[in-house]
């Protein structure tokens, strides 16, 4: 009997553990009775909720149907949720996530042959544990890679813009290479966990270019050259999708994500042009991401504008790919709202209030009803957080406290917590 008794015990632990590997938890953190309705609504924001607390609506929740709600992670949240409110509320609230710095390429290979892959595994549990999608940000930058990579000899210990002053750079020839042992090295280990991939971050010029040169601070498109002949120094972006496909798969959903098109129309253009000579010529782009970084002085119909603009790819994606019709999509993939714009720029401390705090409500409110706009359309699938709460953002500094995201810094949520459900609310006709 005693035997039997052990028996029963361990499996019940271990179907409880299991069934805390595929979702349970987040089923666990939030009340079930919840409504997500509008009357709901108006009675909770009077109360002061944190978001790891059990009566608090998950915020995904309000989204369900429309798009997926993400925030930036450190991966390890598998390890500490029962303790940690930080851990339990991304867990709860979110399902959708990205690691803001663990996925680039100087953390993952910071020299030739070496690979560190810890903080991506434990990414994967804690998305597994959270039953969220997951984001691979990202492949190729300009920024955070390894300089070993745009250098003819890796031992070279002078810097990037030094090896390009004295001749020193990398043949076109060895960066492709570091970069597809890179791929064959990082896609195979997460293509089957992580959904959607930054392929190429920030490669949009803020100059007369329209690709970013070593004059800021890139140096890909001046090492792979022009290689096809046809004028435009965007081959490494079309190297870097076509291989990363190759390696990962159909299944994969591959970006090309960038900022300021939140407001810069010409950029805009730049990233549209870009991306429809890239689907013309057969690389398979499935979307765009805006990232924005934007300011509480945001200009909603710029922004509405330049979102029209690219969600008109999906037709030259549809025409190009009609075996994947529908699958061209934009994503909000780094959100935050910098609240010290104007007078604000350059104040030191300032003491926030209740009307500072309405005013960015007021603001998310009109953004996410826009946004939800292009949701209810299906171009926008995902809006991601770069940030769980005002006390973790790196917009942040020791004199300038900034207040960008909807949860302040002892994990209580703010108005704008509850302005974003509310246009969720409006747009589901609940």
């Amino acid at each position: 009997m005693k035997r039997l008794i052990s028996f029963i015990l361990c499996v019940t632990v271990a179907l409880s553990l299991t069934s805390c590997s595929f979702g349970g938890v987040k089923k666990k953190l939030t009340d079930p009775d919840l409504t997500y309705s509008m009357e709901e609504l108006e009675e909770l924001q009077t109360r002061e909720l944190k978001i790891s607390d059990y009566e608090l609506p998950a915020l995904y929740k309000y989204f369900e149907g429309k798009c997926r709600i993400g925030v930036v992670t450190d991966g390890y949240e598998y390890t500490n949720y029962e303790t940690d409110d930080r851990a339990k509320g991304i867990l709860k609230n979110y399902n959708a996530y990205v690691l803001e710095n663990a996925m680039k390429p100087d953390h993952c290979n910071p020299a030739p042959g070496v690979y560190d892959f810890d903080a991506a595994d434990a990414f994967v549990k804690t998305g597994e544990l959270g039953s969220a999608e997951l984001r691979a940000h990202t492949v190729v930058w300009h920024s955070q890679v390894p300089e070993w990579w745009f250098k003819a000899d890796p031992e070279d210990t002078g810097s990037v813009k030094e090896c390009y002053k004295k001749g020193r750079l990398a043949t076109r020839e060895q960066l492709e290479e570091r970069l597809r042992t890179y791929i064959d090295e990082l896609v195979p280990r997460y293509k089957n966990t992580v959904k959607y991939w930054d392929v190429v971050n920030e490669a949009i010029s803020d100059n007369d270019n329209i690709i970013k040169d070593h004059t800021e601070k890139s140096y890909w498109s001046e090492i792979f050259g022009d290689v096809d002949g046809d004028g435009y120094y965007d081959d490494y972006i079309e190297y870097a999708f076509n291989t990363v496909r190759e390696v990962g798969g159909d299944d994969l959903v591959l970006m090309i994500n960038d900022y300021y098109m939140e407001w810069d129309e010409t950029k805009t253009q730049k990233m549209y042009d870009t991306v429809e000579r890239m689907l013309r010529k057969g690389v398979r782009i499935d979307g765009v991401g805006f990232q924005s970084h934007i300011g509480s002085d945001i200009d909603i119909d710029i922004y509405r504008k330049n979102l029209e603009k690219i969600s008109g790819l999906s037709k030259i994606y549809d025409e190009c790919f009609p075996e994947y019709k529908g699958n061209f999509r934009i994503q909000i993939t780094e959100l935050e709202m910098n609240m010290r714009v104007g007078e604000l720029a350059d104040a030191g401390f300032h003491p926030w209030s209740d009307e500072d705090y309405a005013y960015q409500a007021d603001v998310y409110y009109r953004l996410f009803d826009m946004l939800m706009d292009f949701a209810d359309q299906g171009i926008i699938d995902l809006i991601l957080f770069w940030g769980t709460d005002d006390g973790h953002s790196w917009i942040n500094s020791d004199l300038k406290e900034n207040v960008p995201l909807l949860v302040d810094r002892k994990y209580r949520v703010k108005p704008a917590y509850w302005a974003v459900a509310r246009a969720a609310i409006e747009h589901s006709g609940k």
